[in-house]
């Protein structure tokens, strides 16, 4: 006797990258080469489109500040869909998916649903954006621990700052460029030193690649303004001293005045 039930797919939940395909993983293509349906972020280089299958559904579910294609709620519900269709399933993120990326609502769908799924970590933009300024994020001796914020909505949130104060690492912010000057305040107010360097990474690892320096104390009164309309990432620690001595050597058009 035959059943028309259909079999479960397989959702494969995978890390882009910070932008530049040729950051993609190995896995991550092979899934994607052989993805029936493929639900894509924002942020990812155009050539991407170039390496989705021509038979796939490939459907843009990015969300970018004020502006969101689909609810994560939709998002969601659109994975579990096609997976209980029997579609073999990407889902396409930028940066990797455990840094931020809502993981945990789409894992969450998929275990109620009993939907088979692996995950696929990608280049995060937090460590592409250190390649871009060519420096460790950790320095022996100065900065032996990283913290990472969601500037997003860390100014809303007074738990996320606990257990800052005089903090001796190295601190990399997300989503936090329109509030550099704010976070600069709450950083100074939470005891690290106003002198701390501060720097912003723009594109990490794309081709428009660029980043400026400054000090606390300088982008609390006059912010670090973006020179492009991409997604930046904000450090701050004394990790990056050499690179702020070395930028202000230059007379770089950085003021720290």
């Amino acid at each position: 006797m035959s059943s028309n039930k259909t079999e479960i797919g397989f959702v494969s939940i995978v890390g882009g990258g910070p932008g530049p395909i040729d950051l993609l993983t190995l896995r991550g293509l092979e899934r994607i080469r052989k993805a029936e349906v493929i639900l894509y972020d924002a942020l990812l280089d155009p050539s991407f489109l170039e390496v989705f299958p021509e038979d796939s559904l490939c459907l843009y579910v990015g969300k970018r500040s004020g502006q969101h294609s689909r609810t994560q709620e939709e998002i969601s519900g659109l994975i579990a869909e096609y997976a209980l269709q029997g579609k073999r399933v990407v889902r396409l993120k930028g940066g990797d998916p455990s840094v931020f990326g809502r993981l945990a609502e789409e894992l969450e769908i998929l275990k109620t649903n009993s939907i088979p799924y692996e995950i696929i970590p990608g280049v995060s933009s937090i460590t592409a954006g250190a390649a871009a300024l060519q420096t460790s994020l950790t320095l022996r001796g100065v900065a032996r621990q990283i913290i990472i914020l969601d500037g997003h909505t860390i100014m809303e949130d007074n738990k996320s700052w606990v257990g800052m104060e005089n903090f001796q690492g190295t601190i990399a912010i997300l989503m936090g460029t329109r509030k550099i000057k704010e976070l600069s305040l709450k950083l100074i107010e939470k005891g690290i030193s106003p002198n701390t360097p501060i720097a912003i990474v723009e594109n990490a690892g794309g081709k428009k690649e660029v980043h400026s320096f400054s000090t606390l104390e300088c982008s609390k009164e006059k912010g670090l303004p973006k020179q492009t309309d991409g997604p930046g990432i904000l450090y701050v620690g004394e990790a990056l001293r050499i690179l702020l001595q070395k930028e202000t050597n230059q007379e770089t058009s950085v003021s720290l005045t």
